[in-house]
């Protein structure tokens, strides 16, 4: 099942096609359609996409500030590789500000929208147990669209909107692994805790998740 894109997805500070353009090319580079190590064509993608050149070029300018491609002039552009160690500096960014958000979106949360996160969290589970990896990231990335819109504050979930997308890359390098299934399973706390409206058990089981990703990761990397 392909990734459903929402409006949320999509880069504001693009215009309307450029933002199109960006959400499209960024699900194929997480769902590794587009490969790490792949070239793309800013004429192809354009092609596929029913658009012209620019709006194309400024998704792809965008996607080269959250590490996704690589512009080389003269050479093309790239699909960035997968870098173990640049996940471990994202656990970083997932103790601090995801946190954060985390926190302040289930303290903010409407009774709507903890009803929600229980929908979403069981759905969530379900796909964590037979192993739907994207089923799940469909669910996740509505999960924390709601979060970032209860927690209210762009500058927190602006600069955690890339992270997403690289550590859903990795967990597609991982995919059908016990480890992952297991890590789904631990981020699926975090959304029962939400439901339940409280943030100190979501930041415990936050917590807990990246210690048990940087464990895999450095295990990964001897």
């Amino acid at each position: 099942m392909a990734q459903t894109t929402t409006a949320r997805d999509t880069a504001r500070d693009l215009d309307p096609f450029a933002s199109t353009a960006y959400a499209s090319i960024r699900d194929r580079i997480v769902r590794l359609d587009l490969p790490p190590g792949s070239l793309i064509s800013e004429n192809s993608l354009g092609a596929e996409l029913g658009l012209s050149r620019t709006p194309v070029r400024e998704a792809l300018k965008r996607l080269e500030r959250e590490y996704l491609v690589s512009i080389m002039p003269r050479r093309g552009i790239v699909v960035t590789d997968v870098d173990l160690r640049q996940q471990l500096q994202l656990l970083d960014m997932r103790r601090g500000i995801e946190v954060r958000i985390i926190a302040r979106g289930i303290e903010r949360a409407t009774p709507d929208q903890r009803a929600e996160f229980k929908r979403l969290a069981e759905g969530m589970q379900k796909c964590a147990e037979l192993n739907d990896l994207q089923g799940y990231v469909d669910i996740d990335a509505v999960f924390d669209a709601i979060i970032e819109e209860s927690c209210a504050n762009r500058f927190l979930t602006d600069a955690m909107r890339p992270v997403h997308a690289l550590i859903r890359r990795y967990w597609q390098t991982q995919k059908g692994s016990d480890t992952l299934r297991a890590a789904l399973l631990q981020h699926v706390k975090v959304a029962h805790a939400a439901a339940l409206g409280n943030s100190e058990e979501a930041r415990s089981a936050l917590l807990d998740l990246c210690e048990m990703s940087e464990q895999h990761l450095l295990k990964q990397m001897r």
